[in-house]
């Protein structure tokens, strides 16, 4: 009877030093500086070279500072998606930053985000996410609020 019980107990006591372990994990997501990641560095960097390559002055609706902003939003979601520790925070940035981009989109015509840049900065967002853990690589995270 008592073999019995120590079993008991022992059985009780993994099963709930697991489910503390697996909710730690879920909730407990380190912070990361994810501006610094050398794959996202190297995409943003190619983003911003290629929108500034295409304005024609007088012919294009947006000019370098909108370039600017865009790039000002994109570093401000990273930072903040950085220091999130929950796939819900980390989700209300992904939102947040792509209503924004597309209000800065819509600002300057539409013509800001074009094809190439969409997926540029998909994928920086959806890297992003990835790397935090909130979602596949191949997961799109933008699409739902998306217009650009």
């Amino acid at each position: 009877m008592k073999i019995k019980l120590l079993v008991i107990n022992l059985i009780l006591f993994t099963a709930f030093a697991y489910g503390q372990k697996e909710n730690e994990r879920l909730t407990n997501i380190p912070e990361m500086n994810l501006k610094e990641n050398l794959e996202i560095k190297k995409i943003s960097e190619d983003l911003k070279i290629g929108m500034i390559e295409f304005i024609e002055p007088g012919e294009t609706e947006y000019t370098i500072s909108d370039v600017e902003k865009c790039m000002e939003l994109i570093n401000s979601f990273l930072a903040e998606i950085s220091i999130s520790n929950s796939k819900e925070s980390g989700m209300l940035s992904v939102k947040n930053v792509v209503f924004e981009l597309n209000d800065l989109n819509e600002k300057c015509g539409h013509e800001l985000i074009e094809t190439g840049q969409r997926e540029q900065i998909a994928e920086i967002i959806i890297l992003a996410g990835h790397l935090k853990g909130y979602n596949d690589k191949d997961e799109d995270i933008t699409e739902d609020w998306r217009e650009w």
